[in-house]
């Protein structure tokens, strides 16, 4: 082979090394620009999530109502249930917090008596927003509008008011397209056996000449709940 050929094969070795190193820090770099690459996502991501939440403050009162502290939940949906149409949800959940305040049972137990929980502020303002979402047809504050008739404590105590709601409430358009469940069945049985049939009837006609009131947006909404004895 002579000493020629010992120092091509040296060089061949030389050249096999230096093609293997660099191979590795290719790789090396490659895995190092991925990780990278993948932190700054991550930072980004977190960086938009973080922006997005101090931008769209919306779910904040929802979030809190639904862990139970409806007395934070009222100052986050305030502001958002007086922006008037297209708000209800906001409106109806700010309601169902506020009659919670006043000492409205979540559950089935017995309702307080007419007289004592109207003489409390958080119960009107509640009852108002209920009555406002109902009106541009929300249908789950009409469905809470219907239980409260059915427990004497609607707005009024017309009757045929009661039955116009109960018809609202179970034609509802956005109900039926949703395929909402009947959340309010028991209170709409309730009044049916309550009322007689020319009063249900009478009811009925009034829920089909009825048309949506749609409220205007607030100038100045009230910030917090107010305290009741």
């Amino acid at each position: 082979m002579g000493l020629h050929g010992k120092y091509r094969r040296v060089v061949t070795r030389l050249q096999k090394c230096v093609v293997i190193c660099l191979l590795l820090l290719a790789g090396v770099m490659d895995v190092s620009a991925q990780v990278s690459d993948r932190q700054l996502n991550d930072e980004l991501r977190q960086r938009r999530a973080e922006r997005a939440a101090r931008l769209d403050p919306y779910w904040d009162g929802f979030i809190l109502k639904y862990e139970g502290n409806c007395e934070a939940a009222t100052a986050k949906l305030y502001p958002i249930a007086a922006l008037g149409l297209g708000y209800e949800e906001a409106q109806t959940a700010l309601g169902e917090c506020l009659l919670t305040l006043a000492g409205m049972p979540e559950d089935r137990a017995a309702p307080p008596a007419r007289d004592m929980i109207f003489a409390k502020d958080n119960f009107q303002s509640g009852l108002k927003w209920i009555l406002t979402a109902a009106q541009s047809g929300g249908f789950k504050a009409q469905g809470i509008l219907v239980a409260l008739y059915a427990a004497n404590l609607g707005p009024d105590r017309d009757p045929v008011e009661a039955a116009k709601w109960a018809h609202l409430y179970l034609t509802n358009p956005t109900r039926l397209n949703l395929g909402a469940p009947v959340l309010a069945q028991g209170a709409i049985d309730a009044l049916e056996a309550r009322l007689d049939r020319e009063t249900w009837l009478a009811g009925k006609e009034r829920a089909r000449i009825w048309t949506p009131v749609f409220p205007s947006a607030t100038k100045k909404p009230q910030t917090s709940a107010k305290k009741n004895p």
